[in-house]
């Protein structure tokens, strides 16, 4: 057991392992070189290079998947793990041993992508040590008790389907944490938490590495069972879509998380009536998208969490998101824009946002989401919003990410009506 959980806390983040993936990539080129003949090197780095730009210009200037420019370097690794699938390939002999030398090469440039991100910050964290008990919807509706793990009472794991009756979306499915006292506490009704992934990204973002079931599962221990409920919802329809979080050609996201998702929640969960009481919240493009939704539609949740969202609805540039989501119309994009909404809001006067409360949070640092959410606070203030903007360690990545609701999900419990 001591040695799994040696195995389980190796870090796959830090300067020690990047060393190691960066040497690793940079052996296994040089030693696909330097075993090569002239011509299948020259080959070998033309398909590479190739390949890479070819990747490069797809995702960064026609097909524009992400809303954040993905880093060189993740290139870099990419292109040193493809010229050593091409020399393996193009080797006449030992393709089995230079097979392994790729696979280590990949492996090392996909820890790089990791590292980017933070996903996964050891081993460990791959397949996390479970705190709830995972079911669907059906299963759910059947379960008369608490789950129980290791003898105690833990919450439930839920895949729901989010039905979009009004937008017609096409979401993917939802993922709950409903906490014990959901059934120790049967006349009781919970207060909610939405939560969006970025882009790229899908709903069990903030549940494969147990971010809210370890943060939800914390805070049931020291309030009886008691947690909000925590869904994180489907804000994009497909793992590389973007949307932008608007009503449009991609989807009507907004009307889908403004309108059909309280409503599913109500009809399928026993959560408070009160929207004023729910918080709608996210990452990256999770955090824009949950600043759009509240802006848009005060009325759908009482308050927000923002972390490191970008100034606004984006597909890479102004120019690409006004002429492709509308029409080139400017109007029509300011018409949904946070920043211009809650200036116009507070120039005329209008008091609708009143009643709302949030948070804005950028990693240390990612001084891009620093400057954009600091303003995005001033404005919202300005407009009448009870909101504040902070700090925590890390960059535009799960580790900022992961600290961030940690510290916000009491202050969002509050907002609920517990605590």
């Amino acid at each position: 057991m001591d040695f799994v959980n040696l195995i389980r806390s190796i870090p796959l983040v830090g300067t020690v392992p990047v060393s190691i993936m960066v040497a690793v990539l940079v052996i296994a080129a040089i030693g696909a070189f330097f075993f090569g003949t002239l011509k299948r090197n020259l080959v070998s780095v033309a398909l590479a290079a190739a390949i890479t730009v070819v990747v490069w210009l797809v995702l960064s200037k026609w097909w524009k998947p992400f809303p954040d420019a993905i880093p060189f370097y993740i290139y870099l690794g990419g292109g040193a793990a493809i010229f050593v699938l091409v020399r393996t390939i193009l080797n006449k002999g030992k393709r089995i041993a230079w097979l392994a030398v790729f696979l280590a090469a990949a492996l090392c440039a996909g820890g790089l992508v990791n590292v980017q991100f933070n996903v996964y910050r050891t081993v460990g964290d791959i397949r996390p040590v479970p705190v709830t008990v995972t079911m669907d919807y059906n299963q759910l509706s059947q379960t008369t008790s608490a789950p129980q793990l290791n003898g105690r009472e833990v919450g439930a794991e839920v895949t729901i389907p989010l039905e979009a009756t009004k937008s017609g979306f096409h979401p993917r499915d939802a993922i709950a944490y409903v906490p014990p006292a959901y059934w120790t506490k049967p006349d009781m009704k919970f207060p909610v938490i939405v939560l969006l992934p970025g882009n790229p990204g899908s709903p069990d973002d903030w549940f494969k590495t147990r971010i809210v079931q370890q943060i939800a599962d914390e805070y049931q221990q020291a309030h009886d069972g008691v947690s909000p409920i925590v869904v994180s919802a489907d804000g994009t329809g497909g793992y590389l879509d973007n949307p932008a979080c608007v009503d449009g050609a991609r989807g009507n996201v907004q009307t889908y998380l403004a309108v059909d998702v309280p409503n599913a929640l109500k009809a399928k969960l026993r959560v408070t009536d009160d929207q004023s009481t729910w918080t709608i919240g996210g990452l990256s493009y999770g955090g824009t998208c949950s600043l759009q939704v509240v802006t848009n539609a005060p009325q759908a949740y009482g308050n927000f969490l923002d972390f490191s969202g970008q100034a606004g609805p984006t597909l890479n540039n102004h120019q690409d998101t006004v002429d492709t989501l509308f029409g080139g119309s400017e109007d029509a994009f300011n018409a949904i824009d946070p920043a211009h909404i809650l200036t116009a809001a507070a120039d005329s006067g209008d008091s609708k946002f009143s009643s709302i409360q949030g948070k804005f949070v950028a990693g240390t640092r990612d001084s891009e989401s620093q400057k954009t959410l600091s303003n995005l606070n001033d404005l919202a203030q300005k407009a009448g919003m009870t909101t504040d903007y902070g700090t925590v360690s890390g960059g535009h990545d799960f580790g900022t990410w992961r600290k961030a609701l940690d510290e916000t999900f009491d202050w969002a419990a509050s907002r609920g009506g517990l605590g």
